[in-house]
């Protein structure tokens, strides 16, 4: 029989371990978009809105990368989420206009986490063959995309709370248990 303080320290790492590996989702995050995907111009000024369950002034992430054959780039900034939960993030997207547009792919992260995606379209001067999309360069000073009027929602995949702690994740929680394997053999 092993002795009483070998089982409390195994218990104390499991407990410290397992609510660092558990990926949460929100269940209510939403981009505002037209269509299937949102489509985004290599243009400055490029919005992408939407709205968020977290509290005014939460800190979430909003990244664009390329996806495929659209030239290799990543963006990524950092927002409060404002009143009612919504958040709006403006990027200059205009140094991409002369390169192969196409395919991208759209983030909303939260504790290094992503709560919500959503695939889309970066239109260049320079699209695929296949593409019915064309390069329209601003006249009027602005690029924003017309008003939207769909939004996709997440659904939940779990009840965790997405607080993730920093250096408690899986392999650190293996180095923890294999330590207390080794003590309690002594």
């Amino acid at each position: 029989m092993r002795p009483p303080h070998t089982r409390i320290v195994f218990f104390g790492v499991l407990l410290l371990v397992a609510p660092a590996s558990i990926v949460a989702s929100d269940g209510g995050t939403a981009i505002d978009h037209q269509g299937d995907e949102i489509i985004i111009g290599a243009a400055t000024d490029q919005r992408i809105e939407g709205t968020t369950p977290f509290e005014s002034g939460t800190i979430i992430g909003v990244r664009v990368k390329s996806v495929g054959e659209t030239h290799p780039f990543l963006v990524s900034k950092a927002v409060k989420v404002g009143e009612n939960g919504s958040f709006d993030v403006v990027f200059d997207l205009s140094e991409l206009a002369p390169l192969q547009g196409g395919p991208i792919h759209v983030e909303v992260r939260h504790n290094e986490s992503t709560i919500h995606e959503l695939d889309g379209v970066l239109v260049t001067k320079n699209m695929p063959a296949e593409s019915t999309l064309t390069y329209a360069p601003p006249t009027d000073g602005t690029t924003s995309p017309p008003s939207t009027t769909t939004a996709t929602t997440t659904t939940p995949d779990d009840s965790s709370s997405g607080i993730d702690v920093p250096g408690f994740g899986i392999v650190a929680g293996l180095v923890a248990l294999g330590s207390v394997i080794l003590l309690t053999r002594r």
